[in-house]
């Protein structure tokens, strides 16, 4: 079991050098940061966690410059994008950029992918959403050749280019670890699994822990009739975290910060449901409903490691043994937490809970 830690990098927040040496000198694994280029100032698509978008999504500094810090000023923290917005990227360059830092770090990037959920972003970047999976795919199909050949071409529908050559190569061979971003939509777990990708999820969009269940297993199952086996790929799923001292801790501080975050997740509006589109969303059924009236004790029984350090441990094992998580990747400043509490949260998890999966 390996313990990470996740975080939008605000300009008005911790900086990410700070972060990724507190995050290394704690002893986690690995940092990831997420990306948005920009947030349109007028849109009509619904952000999947609730009504108002938080400001950090568009105050957040580029993940590729923010990494690269983080790895000049660390020594064994594995770091990556959690996730890279691939359909929003040139491949050439983005293929250069992720090279680049594998082989400055020494191989220590871990490359998370995915879609994306904002359509007038995508849009703003010369891409259809209605084509944008199929360019997703040919994009990660053509940085992988880039990496792995010394003179590489590709012929795609939307990705097309005669040979070349790039270095440097990556440290990782033949590619950086791959992390594909599955929520709740089943064909992306056949397709990470089919082409033998690692899987990064978020429990919190899952009201009922058998679904999650059942994808999982649609993602191991593909894995095995393509010749990959479940055991060498890694299952990552992020949580929010919060260890606390004690109960009233928790009652104090930690509850009232999930149930702002909750906050963000219910009323919406008749118009906001008007533009969800009912294709893309078809897979996010149930999800919309629960989050009306799931309570906050069942929130921390499936969604959340929160509590003091013994039943964080209970929770970190029962994670792992019931669903075969390899990875957990804590998001640790949710709800408006104080800073000096998330410091503390973080301290007495790395001593007192981490040591028990060392």
């Amino acid at each position: 079991m390996e313990l990470g830690h996740t975080m939008f990098p605000a300009d008005y927040a911790i900086g990410p050098v700070e972060l990724g040496q507190s995050v290394e000198e704690r002893g986690f694994e690995s940092l990831f940061f997420p990306e948005h280029t920009h947030i349109p100032a007028t849109r009509t698509s619904p952000w999947p966690g609730g009504p108002e978008l938080p400001q950090e999504y568009w105050h957040t500094f580029d993940p590729f410059v923010a990494l690269g810090a983080v790895a000049a000023t660390t020594e064994r923290l594995k770091f990556g994008t959690g996730i890279c917005l691939v359909i929003e990227r040139d491949p050439i360059t983005t293929a250069k950029e992720v090279a680049s830092l594998d082989h400055l770090s020494g191989g220590r990037f871990l490359f998370g992918v995915g879609i994306g959920w904002n359509k007038e972003e995508m849009a703003n970047h010369g891409t259809d959403p209605r084509t944008r999976t199929k360019l997703f795919v040919e994009r990660i199909e053509a940085m992988k050749a880039i990496w792995a050949q010394d003179e590489a071409s590709y012929h795609g529908r939307f990705v097309d280019f005669d040979p070349l050559w790039s270095w440097p190569k990556p440290v990782q061979r033949p590619t950086p670890p791959i992390f594909v971003a599955a929520i709740r939509t089943e064909e992306t777990y056949r397709w990470a699994g089919a082409n033998g990708f690692d899987l990064l999820t978020a429990p919190f969009f899952f009201p009922d822990p058998s679904e999650q269940q059942r994808l999982l297993d649609i993602y191991r199952d593909n894995l095995r009739a393509n010749g990959h086996d479940p055991a060498r790929k890694e299952v990552m799923a992020v949580y929010h975290m919060y260890c606390a001292d004690s109960d009233a801790e928790v009652a104090e501080i930690a509850d009232p910060a999930l149930r702002r975050y909750q906050a963000f997740t219910k009323a919406t509006d008749l118009s906001r449901q008007a533009f969800r589109d009912p294709v893309a969303y078809k897979d996010w059924k149930g999800f919309f409903e629960n989050r009306e009236t799931i309570t906050l004790e069942q929130m921390k029984a499936t969604r959340a490691v929160i509590g003091r350090p013994e039943e964080c441990i209970e929770k970190v094992a029962a994670l792992t043994e019931r669903f075969g998580i390899t990875q957990l990747c804590f998001e640790v400043n949710f709800g408006a937490l104080p800073h000096e509490r998330v410091v503390q949260s973080l301290h007495r998890f790395a001593t007192q809970v981490m040591p028990r999966f060392g």
